[in-house]
């Protein structure tokens, strides 16, 4: 009876195990490829380029916007500033690509 009962524990046991365990499956991964016409192609690349040109130019607004704020802070609590000291910085250098001219 002892031996009976221990057997039908381990049987149990071992089907619960083999249960638990996650079927092993053989399903390739698959990849999409699209393929692009040049037109969409240049497209895109002008739309990042765009899109990075806009992203330089907010950031240069804000250090403008910036500065402008503290120097009108600055004015508020009486300090004297003078404009010429702090050089405000057009967006225009910072868009400009940076091309190596010949040597003179």
């Amino acid at each position: 009876m002892k031996t009976l009962t221990l057997a039908i524990l381990a049987l149990s046991s071992m089907m619960s195990l083999q249960s638990s365990a996650e079927p092993v499956s053989n399903d390739m991964e698959h990849i999409s490829v699209i393929y692009r016409t040049p037109f969409e192609y240049s497209l895109y690349q002008y739309t990042q380029d765009t899109l990075q040109k806009f992203n330089q130019q907010m950031r240069v607004e804000i250090i403008h916007q910036a500065k402008q704020s503290s120097m009108q802070m600055a004015k508020s609590q009486g300090f004297t500033v003078n404009d010429s000291e702090i050089a405000l910085e057009s967006a225009n250098p910072m868009l400009s690509t940076w091309r190596l001219t010949a040597a003179e």
